[in-house]
This record gives structure tokens, sequence and C-alpha cells, in this order.
């Protein structure tokens, strides 16, 4: 062993994040314990020097009147011959002489490895364990081939995000900063990772609107459900304990600030803020939105609901690629099956060509009315809360829906009508 043992001590003990103390211990019984491996002796007892970093190694001997192991017992003849005093059970102690332990320096050293490996598991299992459901941030290390990134947590501790718990699209480089949800902390040397962390469990989105909304953190606003299809869409729904608060407005923010900061977070992924309610009906017709709901009917008993929608409002209840109805599902815990009205009367062309131009017109003082606001100063806080009143049941932020269709412009619908006539 090398005499500089305090030096190499410490500089563990820095980069470890373990207690120097700590660490000295684990040496003495690492060495101990090799020593009863590999020599016949039984007791035996290490330590090392505090100034000098030497190991000093004894072992003891029984003193006993008929000796049977003479590497673990003293007759009382023999040891009375250097202290008459001696008396029947007492121990004598001789020094491992420093040829006997080169013998096991090799053993002592992997113990010391392995005992200081298990310090380390400790520490971590400590020290995170009590951040399980919480969200932790790390630095990246390294994206590695198979897909796993390796996070250091607090400079001392790494941990992999493997592809499955990965937000599909995202690219981390050395040095980023990632926030990732803590789901377990393991004491197994099998596993490669100590930490259990994702991007993609739905406690992620719960826990950062926690952190971003402050009628949240202080219970205000309550949060029952989540669900998520990580990077694309995600649904959330609240409730507030107070009249005078608006769940989906504190939730969304001043023009949409504190969600869009989440969206920006989860690369871009689209999040719907639903209006809880105990009844049913009124949850699930909420969770389906920004669909317009004609009728529904709902079995307890086995968890389903059937939903009759307007024809041209199908795509917005099912979603792009079924997303909506399949997270609207997931949050309110029921199947929802979504069919067409078929008895719904079919309009004529031109009343097809009022409806789009009614919605071009709206559309229009829409987009004039949020440019206004844009231009105009911050508004005053009764504009504020006048605004969260008159919020809808469902807020939602991230890219829109495309697969409702595309609204013509008038000039455009005015030539089909022409064209239809002509033909």
């Amino acid at each position: 062993m090398k005499e500089n043992l305090l030096e190499i001590i410490n500089d563990v003990s820095k980069e470890k994040g373990l207690d120097k103390e700590v660490l000295i211990q684990l040496v003495e019984e690492s060495i101990v314990h090799a020593v009863k491996r590999k020599l016949p002796y039984e007791a035996v007892e290490g330590r090392i020097h505090p100034k000098t970093g030497q190991i000093e190694m004894f072992h003891y001997k029984v003193v006993v009147e008929f000796v049977e192991d003479a590497y673990n017992e003293i007759s009382l003849e023999e040891v009375r011959k250097m202290d008459p005093d001696a008396i029947l059970d007492d121990e004598v102690e001789y020094e491992i002489s420093p040829k006997e332990f080169s013998r096991i320096a090799h053993s002592a050293r992997q113990i010391i490895f392995s005992s200081i490996r298990e310090a380390e598991r400790e520490m971590v299992v400590n020290t995170f364990e009590k951040k399980v459901g919480e969200i932790i941030t790390g630095n990246v290390l390294r994206a590695e081939t198979n897909g796993r990134i390796s996070i250091n947590f607090m400079n001392r501790t790494e941990a992999y995000l493997f592809r499955r718990e990965q937000i599909q699209g995202e690219q981390f480089g050395f040095g980023d900063h990632i926030r990732v949800f803590l789901l377990d902390v393991n004491n197994n040397p099998q596993k490669a990772s100590q930490l259990t962390i994702s991007r993609t469990h739905p406690g992620l989105l719960v826990k950062m609107f926690e952190m971003e909304v402050p009628e949240i953190f202080d219970g205000i606003v309550k949060i029952v459900h989540a669900a998520r299809e990580p990077g694309k869409r995600a649904k959330i729904s609240v409730y507030s304990t107070d009249d005078e608060v608006d769940p989906v407005g504190a939730c969304v923010g001043m023009r949409g600030s504190r969600v869009q900061t989440i969206v920006n977070e989860l690369h871009g992924e689209k999040i719907d803020i639903v209006r809880y309610s105990e009844e049913i009906e009124t949850y699930a017709c909420n969770a389906l939105a920004p669909a317009e709901i004609e009728s529904m009917e709902i079995d307890e008993e086995n968890k389903e609901i059937d939903v009759v929608v307007a024809t041209n409002q199908l795509s917005l209840a099912i979603g792009r690629q079924g997303q909506n109805v399949r997270l609207a599902s997931k949050l309110i815990g029921y199947k929802i099956n979504v069919t067409a009205d078929e008895d719904e009367e079919q309009l004529s062309i031109e009343e097809q060509l009022e409806l789009e131009l009614e919605k071009n017109r709206k559309r229009a003082e829409a987009e004039e009315l949020q440019n206004k606001e844009t231009s105009d100063p911050e508004p005053l806080a009764e504009e504020v809360q006048t605004d969260h009143e008159s919020s809808e049941p469902v807020a939602s932020v991230g890219e829109t829906e495309d697969n409702s269709g595309s609204e013509e412009e008038p000039e455009k619908a005015e030539k089909m009508v022409a064209d239809e006539a002509a033909g």
C-alpha cells in the first residue's frame, strides 16, 4: 500500500462526496476482512496511523492451558515468561509483519474498492430517496450510441435517462441542463443506474405546473389527473378551492405565459387544461373540448361513454391520430366511443357558404382583437380577472389541430358556388 494513504482518502472523499472519517473506517474494516480471509488469524485489529497514514495490523492469541491452535492460542506457561501476572483467557497482542501483509495487499485493495462503492450507493440512497416523486436537475455528460443519456446530479451522482423515458425528438449535448422526474432509487449494484428517471411520466407535467403556478403551490388550485403522449399532446384537469380564482386561467397565466414555459420545456408538447367536474357528463364534455357534444350515454358499470357529435365536429373530437379522445379517456378513466350523428340534416351549398363566410368574419375579428391586445400596454388587474372569469372549460397551448379541415377564404368559397351553378 502507498505511504500517502491519507492523501488518497482525502481525494476520494472530495470526489465521491463521502465523509473522510467514514472512508478511514471503511479502509480499516476492509483490511481486517482481507486478513481474516487470507491469514489464519481469528482476532484481528487494524488501524491507519493518523499522522503517517501507515497501516498497522495486529492479531491476538488467547492464553490457554493446553494449546490446540498455535496461530490463535498461547500457553499460560509461555506467557508467564513474558508477564508473570498473566492468567487464563488473557489476550496477547502480536503485530502482523509487513511481509505477511504484502501477501494479501491485492486482495485488500479489491475489498477496499468494493466497500467504497457500497458506501457510495448508500450515500446516493440517503440523498435521493426523499426526492422520489420530485423534479431533479442535472447536467448532461454524454449521449451514448445505444440512445441513453448519461446525466450528472449534484456533481457526484451519475444516472442514465434511457431511450424509453425520453421525449421523441429531443437532443441534448454535453453540459446541457436537463430536468427529469425521479421515479425510484435502488441500491442494486447489478443495475446500470441507481436513479430511475423519466421525462415522459405524467408526474413531470404535474410537478412543472406546481413550480410555475403559485396558486397550485399554495393549494388554491388542485390538479386532479394528468395524461400525456410525450412530446405531442397532454391533458391536465384542475379545480379551484376558491370561487374567486379561475383554475384554468391561473394555469394559463397572463397571455399564456405560465403554460407556455412548460410547453417549451417539454419540446413543444401541446397542453389542454381541463376544468374538472364531479359530474362525469360535464367532465367528459370538458375533456373532449374543443369539440361540441350533441349527446352522450354513460355506462357506469363498464366504465364506457358513447358520445355523439355533429359530422363537422367528429375530427375535432377524435383529434389527430386519435389523440384527443385517447387522452380524454385516460384523463377521466372511462372508455370513450365517438360517433357522428347520422340523422344530421345536410346543409345546402348556399348554407355552407354562409357558414364559411361567418367563420371567416369571426376569425378576422378575433385576429384583429389579438393584434390590438398585443400592441396595447399590460392590462389592469381588473381586466385580468375578467379574462379569467370568461375562460372556456379547456385551454389549449401548443400546435393547433390541423385535421379538422382548413377554412377557405370567402373568395374561394364564392368561386365554388359559381362553379357549381355552371355545372
